[in-house]
């Protein structure tokens, strides 16, 4: 009897701390602008990025838009939640799920990324790590402003 008290109480601790969790994640909702300035990007030099992000409770939906120094411009456009289930953007799969107070992005098409999402503390500015593992190539680190 006493045992299976003991049990419980952990169940419901563990079931607690996952739920406090959950309710810590930020909400990158918001549009977002490429600060070149404060940018290091070694996969060519966009001349524009703009992320637009919706989030509500575990969905997500993003528009990335990426204009190059030739003008020309390039959009993807997804729905997902974070649990890390594959999701459908344009020919690419792609899965979001929560590394401590970071998002993470898995996509997989023609090429291989994993990039990391990180809010500042005022919420004013967003960290974008994205590592490329096929074809490798050194990551770029991203700085986004809100807009």
């Amino acid at each position: 009897m006493r045992h299976a008290g003991i049990s419980c109480i952990c169940l419901l601790g563990l079931f607690a701390a996952t739920a406090g969790a959950q309710d810590n994640r930020p909400n990158f909702s918001g549009s977002w602008q490429l600060n070149s300035a404060k940018s290091e990007v070694h996969s060519g030099k966009p001349a524009a990025i703009k992320l637009t992000i919706e989030q509500k409770g575990s969905t997500i939906h993003v528009v990335r838009t990426l204009k190059a120094t030739d003008g020309k411009e390039t959009s993807i456009e997804f729905n997902c939640t974070t649990d890390g289930k594959d999701c459908d953007a344009k020919g690419a799969k792609v899965s979001l799920w929560y590394d401590g107070s970071s998002l993470v992005e898995m996509d997989i098409g023609e090429t291989v990324t994993k990039s990391k999402m990180t809010l500042s503390g005022d919420g004013k500015t967003l960290s974008y790590e994205i590592t490329f593992i096929s074809p490798q190539a050194d990551a770029d680190n991203l700085e986004l402003d809100k807009i």
